[in-house]
């Protein structure tokens, strides 16, 4: 299946590219304030959408797809066993992921609780997990 084809491709870059943001980065500790801490803890990959279908974004990353914030401006980026470590900033409407790429993610609403990452042209919409 050609979206299937497109997710192996896609999940092969992101960490390809994640891993290599890690290297040699000597970025400064983050200041964080309550304005925060929202942000901070697990999110999870729920549809993938390019060119008009949607999909499961299981699907596409063949497994899960999922992010974790911490405060000191660290965010992993999982898809199913496999991790790596970007940094993250918060912008006005949303989340910028940074490595050798860059991540933009803008909140879908004003609970920003869920909020669409666009990784190689294709939209992920993550959700926030509540424990």
């Amino acid at each position: 299946m050609k979206i299937k084809r497109l997710g192996a491709a896609v999940l092969a870059m992101i960490l390809i590219l994640a891993l290599f943001a890690g290297c040699g980065s000597s970025g400064g500790k983050k200041e964080e304030g309550p304005d925060t801490e929202f942000l901070m803890g697990s999110w999870f990959a729920r549809t993938a959408s390019k060119d008009g279908v949607t999909v499961d974004a299981e699907d596409v990353f063949n497994g899960t797809f999922h992010l974790y914030f911490s405060k000191n401006g660290e965010c992993t980026m999982a898809i199913d066993q496999q991790r790596a470590i970007v940094k993250w900033e918060l912008t006005d409407n949303g989340v910028t992921l940074t490595g050798d790429d860059t991540y933009p993610a803008t909140f879908t609403d004003d609970t920003r609780t869920s909020m669409v990452i666009v990784v190689q042209g294709i939209d992920v919409l993550m959700e926030k997990y509540e424990e």
